[in-house]
């Protein structure tokens, strides 16, 4: 009886090791290396995009703050802006006043 319940071990015992024998050397096969490859690149995609938006908050708070103690009326903080890209451009018809 007791060989039995140590073959039985044993079997149970070998079992386990084949399992994670094939999933180990299934990481080193070219479609596990690609499945490896993509889980990197879904992580960094996350953690890029996640990184992006917490700039862009941080940004945006971060203007309204400077916008709200430099300036008397916030609505003027665009003027500037339309200021610059009302600005005239030099028009060039003639080629001569190019050269």
């Amino acid at each position: 009886m007791r060989r039995l319940l140590w073959m039985g071990v044993g079997a149970v015992g070998a079992a386990v090791v084949a399992a994670r024998v094939r999933r180990a050397a299934r990481r080193f096969t070219p479609d596990g290396v690609a499945e490896q490859v993509e889980a990197v690149g879904r992580r960094t995609t996350s953690a890029l995009r996640e990184a992006v938006e917490e700039f862009r908050t941080a940004r945006t708070a971060r203007e309204h703050e400077l916008v709200t103690a430099l300036l008397v009326e916030p609505a003027a903080r665009l003027a500037p802006r339309a200021v610059r890209r009302a600005s005239p451009v030099q028009d060039l018809e003639d080629e001569d006043d190019f050269f």
